[in-house]
């Protein structure tokens, strides 16, 4: 015999639940008490959602309610002043599952439609049932954190277009160019790019010598071998005879992109400052977050995470952790019938991705994850993207028990059982 647990759960009997269906410029409302069904329409502006709120709350203690629970979809950025206001009227607030709502709506009406109307209704159905979603309202230094971090991927996103830009352009200005994309980035590279904006006219023009005290005073390490190949790509790329009107073209659009990535380059610098400036904060308060270990993880991405997870400290387990970054495990079995088991990625897609760029370096041969994942791809003959999910997986779980234990890294604790870790020691 298998016995669960139930969870105690918050006694609404004093609360009257209000559906709200969010469009970016209306509020479809909901609720029924008393045997009367409300609906109400108003715009979504703070001041009037405002006075709609305080209207209901005066409806329910006329029916002996003591509070309001307001419920919906979350919506993007649209939910924002309705949650807020509520909260700040000291009413409960909660979100349903989109994909719920609109599977049950089916249910509910006997149709596929979709209306203004129907949807309110199918999400207090869903409230009765008591299939909602907790609204987190996680402290400033996080919500903080969560914001930087978005901002810090939209930057590093607009960095790599703008490298794939000044790569194509490139293959215009430099066309024989022999080395790596990378090199362009590195200090050699930005001398070239300071000193002849990757021209290779101005480089065999300057002559060789010239060329080769022009770019040690800037880069000083440089290596001969690195000054000849550069001057031999510049003379054979000059051998295609762009006309001048057209090569000047060339250079000032490729240092207006340069300047932009400059810029975005700098920004981000920026944005880690601050975020880690806000999570030696956050230690200060909780001790038990995990600091930045060599071969594991930087400052950087441990600000990134908690800006996705929020406090740790809200999930009683690590399978809710899991759940939350849509990292939890979909079965879909059926008698005899025994199909694949997936990942929902219902969560945190950044969250996801935030996790994937700190495990990447650690899956090479000789550091943390080297022979876990090497054996998962080709012991276990495991597709990449999928040994790399297991390595996601494990590193959050592994983080959420790092955090609990709130003692610093241990690689031999790391990957045995408490019990194994125990008889070797």
């Amino acid at each position: 015999m298998k016995i669960t647990h139930i969870a105690e759960k918050i006694n609404l009997n004093q609360v009257m639940d209000i559906s709200v269906d969010v469009h970016k410029d209306t509020l479809n409302f909901f609720f029924a008490s008393a045997g009367r069904e409300y609906t109400d329409i108003c715009s979504n502006r703070t001041d009037v959602i405002q006075r709609r709120i305080v209207k209901y709350q005066n409806i329910a203690k006329e029916h002996g309610m003591n509070n309001l629970r307001i419920i919906c979809e979350p919506t993007g950025q649209y939910q924002n002043s309705l949650l807020r206001t509520a909260r700040r009227n000291g009413c409960l607030t909660c979100y349903v599952n989109a994909e719920s709502v609109k599977k049950f709506r089916v249910v509910e009406t006997n149709d596929t439609g979709k209306t203004d109307i129907k949807d309110p209704r199918v999400i207090s159905t869903l409230a009765s049932l008591d299939k909602v979603i907790k609204h987190r309202m996680i402290g400033e230094d996080y919500l903080m954190l969560r914001k930087l971090g978005k901002i810090y991927d939209e930057t590093d996103v607009e960095i790599v277009r703008l490298k794939g830009r000044l790569n194509k352009l490139m293959v215009e200005l430099f066309c024989d160019y022999s080395f790596k994309k990378d090199f362009l980035y590195s200090t050699s590279g930005l001398a070239l790019v300071e000193k002849y904006s990757c021209n290779p006219y101005r480089i065999v023009k300057s002559g060789f010598n010239r060329f080769c005290k022009t770019m040690k005073r800037v880069a000083p390490r440089i290596r001969a071998m690195t000054l000849k190949r550069l001057f031999e790509d510049a003379q054979s790329s000059v051998l295609n005879e762009l006309s001048p009107g057209y090569i000047e073209v060339l250079q000032y659009r490729f240092y207006q992109l340069f300047q932009d990535y400059s810029e975005h380059d700098k920004k981000k610098e920026d944005i880690v400052r601050k975020m880690i400036e806000i999570l030696d904060r956050l230690r200060e308060n909780d001790p038990n977050i995990p600091s930045p270990t060599s071969g594991v993880i930087s400052a950087k991405n441990i600000a990134r995470l908690l800006g996705e997870t929020g406090p740790i400290s809200d999930f009683s387990n690590w399978r809710k952790l899991m759940r939350y970054f849509g990292l939890n495990i979909r079965m879909r079995q059926s008698g005899k019938y025994q199909g694949q088991n997936k990942i929902t990625k219902k969560g945190r897609p950044l969250g996801r991705k935030v996790l994937d760029n700190i495990i990447l370096p650690l899956v090479k041969k000789d550091c943390l994850y080297g022979d876990y994942y090497h054996v998962k791809k080709e012991k276990e003959k495991r597709p990449g993207n999928k040994a790399m999910t297991i390595v996601m997986r494990n590193f959050l779980k592994k983080f959420y028990g790092w955090y609990k234990s709130g003692k610093a890294f241990d690689e031999k604790r790391f990957f045995d059982s408490e019990s194994l870790y125990l008889k070797v020691a």
